[in-house]
């Protein structure tokens, strides 16, 4: 007979037997073969108490008992304890098949015929002890995978709400705060100067920063009520919970300005940054968390350092300005564009010397829109490099049909306006100069206006693409002068020959002098430096003869006159000059 091992010696195994003699035999042949936990029961009403004691590894269970019978126990184990329950070998006299059967059905490993045989007894339990803890060990490493799966999976749930740079939450983490039904206030906050910073300082002070911005903000009182996190990029949201009273979101606001405008010490440098902020609250009608969020962003204002409440004005205007941008790009195909030319009136002789091209744009549908409400349209879609080429293109022609016509003077000059987005197109220069020598203008016929603004962002390209058109006999001209980063050293620079005045020192020189001092100032440097004087926005008669003691060369304005189209221009300045 071979040996069987003895593996398991410290298994717990209960024998549950009416009979105390069948119970003391199988309980002696098993603790003499050398296992451990053996005990015994002849009572199965006990069973219970003793399964939530402790749950044996193995049930040695007898069928016929008083009672409770060995099939009521299987049907429990199986009904009430499941998976919990230990494995059963059934302990009967009976050994015809019906009996093996029905407890086979009900959960039964096994099954041991009286009178017991010590060895098939033995082996039947090495058996199923050995399937046992198989089963349990895998079970166990089924558990430990899954509770490994369950933390992963959270962690990455976790990732996946948090902006890896502050680990605040991000976008979807503030949206999962937003779907929790409270009354929220929403700050969507937008870092102005972040990009800049990273260009000049490098990507890591920048994410620095963000981190300090977000400790920053963080400290601010009241934190328990809150959540801060990174809606993208530059900007970020503040949503503030259980509070949405004016005085409340206004007071908050304002501390948001006043704490981003602050300076920061990072890596030894100080930085400042901008900040617009625009606010909504569930008071206001929206259809989604992400819906309140696009409110807020509706709010935004265009001046820095300022925060707006949402109204639903603001919606409206930025569905009209939807509609404009999309009827904006194919307004050169439908031909709603066309070019209006403002005189440019010499002071010393009075005669009408050249003209500022301007550009207007009459809808189908839309009506007249205004320059002031298009242009930025443009400006931030790009369009305005199509809409540019085409006001360089349309003023060449006109002046080459005026000059052909002798409709003006010989050396009559006309202004086009050139957005910084065009100066920073590397070609720029270059295919202006080839459309001024493929056209029949006299050299200096065309003269460039650009903004100080648009200089600034680029000084270098800005400075090379200038010095190319100067050398080709055309006029530089900055425009609104005063109103943008001024400085004599990028005048020394820059091959500038006019410098115009803008209208907001002009309309009130007559009565503030201040204005008037500032004016003079201007044309008194400009008369140093070389350059022609423009002034705009001139209307009163107050301002011409105030204009001309200080000496200004060039003044247009609707005192003289209001832009006009090609022929009722020519009208104008064939008449304007014949009387001087």
């Amino acid at each position: 007979m071979p040996k069987i091992p003895l593996v398991y010696k410290d298994a717990d195994i209960l024998v549950l037997d009416d009979n105390p003699i069948n119970v003391e035999l199988l309980v002696q042949q098993l603790e003499d073969y050398g296992y451990r936990g053996v005990r015994g029961e002849t009572d199965p009403r006990r069973l219970e108490a003793l399964l939530e004691a402790g749950m044996p590894d193995l049930l040695l269970l007898d069928i016929h008992m008083p009672h409770i019978n060995g099939y009521q126990v299987l049907e429990r184990l199986k009904t009430h304890w499941k998976n919990l329950a230990p494995p059963v070998i059934v302990l009967s006299a009976q050994t015809d098949p019906d009996t093996r059967l029905q407890a086979l059905n009900l959960g039964a490993r096994d099954f041991l015929p009286k009178p017991f045989d010590r060895f098939e007894v033995l082996q039947r339990i090495h058996n199923t002890l050995e399937l046992h803890f198989l089963l349990r060990e895998r079970s166990s490493r089924a558990e430990l995978l899954e509770e490994l799966v369950k933390q992963r999976t959270a962690d990455l749930h976790r990732l996946s709400l948090t902006d890896p740079q502050t680990e605040l939450p991000n976008r979807r983490g503030l949206l999962e705060w937003l779907q929790q039904g409270r009354e929220a206030v929403v700050y969507f906050i937008v870092l102005e100067g972040m990009d800049d910073i990273a260009r000049v300082h490098g990507y890591g002070v920048a994410e620095a920063l963000s981190r300090a911005v977000g400790e920053r903000l963080q400290r601010l009182p009241g934190s328990q009520r809150r959540q801060l996190g990174v809606w993208g990029g530059n900007e970020w949201l503040l949503l503030e919970f259980d509070g949405i009273g004016e005085q409340d979101i206004a007071r908050r606001a304002n501390e948001l300005v006043a704490v981003v405008s602050l300076a920061f010490e990072v890596e030894h440098l100080l930085l400042y940054l901008k900040v617009r902020i625009g606010v909504s609250h569930s008071g206001f009608a929206h259809r989604s968390p992400e819906h309140l969020v696009r409110l807020a962003s509706m709010a935004l204002p265009t001046e820095h350092n300022c925060w707006q409440c949402y109204q639903p004005v603001l919606e409206q205007d930025l569905l009209a300005i939807n509609r404009r941008r999309q009827a904006l790009h194919a307004a050169i195909d439908n031909q709603e564009l066309f070019l209006v030319y403002q005189p440019k009136v010499n002071l010393h002789s009075g005669r009408v010397t050249g003209a500022e091209a301007l550009l207007r744009w009459v809808h189908p549908e839309l009506g007249f829109i205004s320059p002031v409400d298009f242009i930025p349209i443009a400006e931030a879609s790009g369009d305005i490099l199509r809409l540019g080429d085409w006001v360089i293109d349309t003023a060449i022609r006109q002046l080459e049909c005026w000059l052909e016509q002798e409709s003006v003077a010989a050396d009559f000059k006309v202004a086009v306006n050139v957005a910084a987005l065009q100066l920073m197109q590397p070609g720029f220069a270059d295919q202006l100069i080839t459309r001024l020598q493929q056209s029949r203008l006299p050299r200096g016929a065309l003269e460039v206006e650009v903004t100080e603004s648009g200089l600034m962002q680029n000084m270098e390209l800005a400075l090379s693409q200038l010095q190319q058109l100067a050398e080709q006999g055309i006029s530089i001209a900055i425009d609104d002068f005063g109103t943008g980063y001024s400085s004599l050293a990028y005048l020394k620079l820059m091959p500038v020959t006019v410098l115009k005045i803008d209208r907001a020192f002009i309309d009130e020189m007559d009565n503030d002098c201040q204005d008037r001092r500032l004016v003079e100032t201007v044309i008194n440097m400009a008369r140093n430096l070389g350059c022609v004087t423009v002034a705009e926005g001139v209307e009163r008669v107050e301002h011409i003869d105030l204009l001309r003691k200080m000496g200004c060369t060039l003044v247009q304005g609707y005192w003289y006159s209001p832009p006009l189209k090609p022929a009722a221009f020519i009208a104008y300045t064939q008449q304007h000059n014949a009387m001087r």
